[in-house]
């Protein structure tokens, strides 16, 4: 009898301990589904900004390419409302910005696209970012246009119909940037500018580059390119780099190039303006200003400092050294700051510049 009571003794704590431990599960599950329920509530409750009244940029289609793009604009902190035309467009990948949904006509009347800075098309299908530039342009004809495209005719196309807007056909950038890749060089990045594709391109130069000893300011005038980082082994990058910085083995260097600006720097072709330019300089004021405009002229010129020395201590003299216009205008600014006088002068004119 003792044991027959123990064990139903037992089977009722067993039991016990079963309708506890199942209360308990579903007291987690009922936890965890209101936890759920209440976070998405308030995630759809979610108060968004009130639309911008002016110099705002307007995204229409907001899938990958759009989504990246209203994140970079966010970045550079600019006010952007958003219409999503997609019917799997997820509403919470963008929490931060105002968006509309559904019709375009009446989504374009919430977003005061008459006041917009800027309208971007960057929706999937070509022949509604079409309908979309010419739809919201006679709403406001003064607005910055971007338009997504993909075909090469329907972008000169557009370009035709509507010169003042930026025509970014999707196929012809990627050309680009393989075609820059194929020189053998690193692409880090592209952007468009006055519809041009401008390619961010890394250079690392070795003992047999034919770029070897030239200065950035050569660089820079004779194929047409834009130094934006110079960096030498060991050493922190320049942001910007002074024009008399000189290529030489194991520097890197990025530039702000158009495709055929690759093309004459891998060709070696340089000179896209020509080198027809010198200096005349006129006075120095003191023996120190001579020293320091002999530096100059060495830094900026690529000339020997002894024959530097030489000529600046028998002035006035022209400097034997053909120099691009820009070139030689920054050579005279230094020049004249460490009390050297000095003019421009064209090779072959028959005046000075």
């Amino acid at each position: 009898m003792y044991s027959v009571t123990t064990k139903s003794v037992v089977k009722q704590i067993v039991a016990l301990g079963l309708a506890l431990a199942g209360t308990a599960f579903v007291g987690v599950l009922y936890a965890l589904a209101t936890e759920k329920l209440l976070s998405t509530k308030f995630l759809f409750s979610k108060r968004r900004t009130e639309v911008p009244q002016q110099e705002h940029i307007v995204i229409i289609g907001i899938k990958r390419v759009g989504s990246r793009v209203t994140k970079i604009l966010q970045d550079f902190y600019q006010p952007v409302v958003g219409i999503a035309l997609e019917d799997d467009f997820d509403n919470n990948k963008l929490p931060d910005i105002t968006f509309f949904e559904g019709d375009l006509n009446e989504s374009l009347t919430k977003v005061n696209l008459s006041t917009a800075k800027s309208i971007i098309a960057t929706t999937e299908d070509e022949m509604l970012n079409v309908e979309i530039a010419l739809k919201t342009r006679k709403i406001n004809p003064e607005t910055n246009l971007v338009i997504r495209t993909f075909g090469q005719r329907l972008s000169e196309n557009l370009a035709e119909i509507l010169p003042s807007a930026q025509i970014i056909s999707a196929y012809a950038v990627a050309s680009e940037a393989f075609a820059g890749a194929a020189f053998g060089e690193n692409i880090l990045d592209l952007f468009r500018f006055h519809n041009q594709t401008v390619l961010v391109t890394e250079y690392q130069f070795t003992e047999v580059d034919s770029l070897n000893d030239l200065l950035l300011s050569e660089i820079a005038y004779g194929y047409g390119v834009v130094p934006i980082l110079y960096q030498k082994p060991g050493i922190s990058a320049e942001i910007m780099p002074k024009e008399y910085r000189k290529i030489q083995p194991g520097i890197r260097l990025v530039v702000l190039a158009t495709i055929d600006g690759l093309k004459r720097m891998e060709a070696g072709r340089i000179g896209i303006y020509p080198k027809n330019w010198q200096i005349v300089i006129e006075s120095a004021v003191t023996q120190e200003a001579k020293f320091e405009g002999a530096n100059q002229i060495v830094k900026y010129s690529n000339y020997p400092f002894n024959k530097a020395r030489d000529l600046i201590n028998n002035l006035p003299q022209t400097l034997p050294v053909p120099l691009y216009k820009l070139q030689a205008q920054s050579l005279i600014r230094v020049l004249q700051k460490s009390q050297v006088m000095a003019s421009l002068k064209k090779i072959g004119g028959d005046g000075k510049g």
